[in-house]
């Protein structure tokens, strides 16, 4: 399904959904929505079975965009999508602590929104956000996932954590706390850069090569049907998982003068990079009431971690 978009910016965006090969019913959810100053795109990926995943996803997405609606005309895009991320994460959370048979729903939920010659991410989760520019294609997003932690760490290869029995462990989505962790970034884009969005069931079945030569050099009028091949190439393969792709091309940008800074994201394609090995995106705590000071991504488990020693300390203690 293509969409229309502000008329300030050129972007063609399509995006499909798809059930997949083996589950009976589509958790994944995307959505697309156009504001006075820029366009935003969106995917979930639901989690704690049938009816808690649609209803975490559809939550979550349609959160975003309806939060937006009201916070885009207030606040910076950065801070207006960290916090529409957040009225998401308590829609969720608060549903899922009011029904027993929602209790350990929750949902992935990644977002770009387009504001002129820029794109701010926002991105909780393993659904993932890739830019295509030219012959490259780049991942932008980190998983929030028990192997990619490792990965990362060193203490896995990438080839095992394909296979390894827990490579579906999230380590961090939209509902499981009131407080949510976040990460944050934005970069520069060009003409003709694509952004793409999708849940876990297209990343984990089509390698960045296969995905890049479907998107790669299409003309104009093939959007729509580059997101079919990506979900047909997906089921091809088997499709384990619900399939959902979003792709936003940029044909004409309109450079505006931001009143805010745009962090910067560490890349080897995108031409705002600093260092090509550089981390740079925000890692941000967002409490309920609004955004904090960005924090490092270690101090929300470390003081989980404090807790629970205390509550088992306590524990011990009766116990004794």
């Amino acid at each position: 399904m293509t969409a229309p978009t502000p008329t300030t910016l050129d972007l063609e965006i399509a995006g499909l959904t798809h059930t997949g090969m083996v589950r009976p019913a589509n958790e994944d959810m995307w959505a697309t929505e156009g504001f006075p100053i820029g366009q935003l795109i969106v995917v979930a990926d639901g989690m704690g079975g049938h009816k808690a995943g649609e209803v975490a996803s559809s939550l979550a997405a349609n959160g975003v965009v309806e939060a937006l609606r009201e916070l885009a005309v207030k606040a910076t895009p950065p801070e207006a999508l960290a916090r529409a991320f957040q009225r998401a994460n308590l829609a969720v959370y608060q549903q899922a602590s009011k029904r027993s048979e929602s209790r350990g729903m929750g949902t992935t939920l990644t977002a770009a929104f387009i504001d002129g010659d820029a794109a701010i991410l926002a991105h909780v989760g393993d659904s993932r956000a890739y830019l295509v520019r030219g012959v490259k294609i780049e991942q932008l997003t980190r998983d929030h996932s028990w192997v990619a932690e490792r990965v990362r760490q060193g203490i896995l290869t990438a080839d095992e954590a394909k296979t390894h029995r827990w490579r579906n462990v999230i380590t961090n989505a939209i509902g499981s706390f009131p407080q949510l962790r976040l990460d944050l970034f934005g970069l520069e884009l060009r003409e003709g850069d694509t952004i793409l969005l999708c849940s876990d069931g297209v990343s984990n079945v089509l390698s960045e090569e296969e995905m890049l030569e479907m998107i790669g050099g299409a003309a104009r009028s093939d959007l729509e049907k580059i997101a079919q091949t990506m979900i047909d190439a997906a089921n091809a393969k088997g499709a384990p998982d619900n399939v959902t792709v979003v792709l936003a091309r940029a044909h004409k940008l309109m450079p505006r003068k931001r009143n805010y800074r745009l962090p910067v994201l560490g890349s080897d394609i995108t031409s705002n990079a600093n260092d090509p090995g550089e981390d740079t995106t925000n890692t941000m705590v967002v409490e309920p009431s609004g955004v904090t000071l960005p924090t490092p991504a270690w101090i929300p488990w470390a003081i989980a971690g404090g807790v629970v020693a205390a509550i088992i300390g306590v524990v011990l203690m009766v116990v004794r």
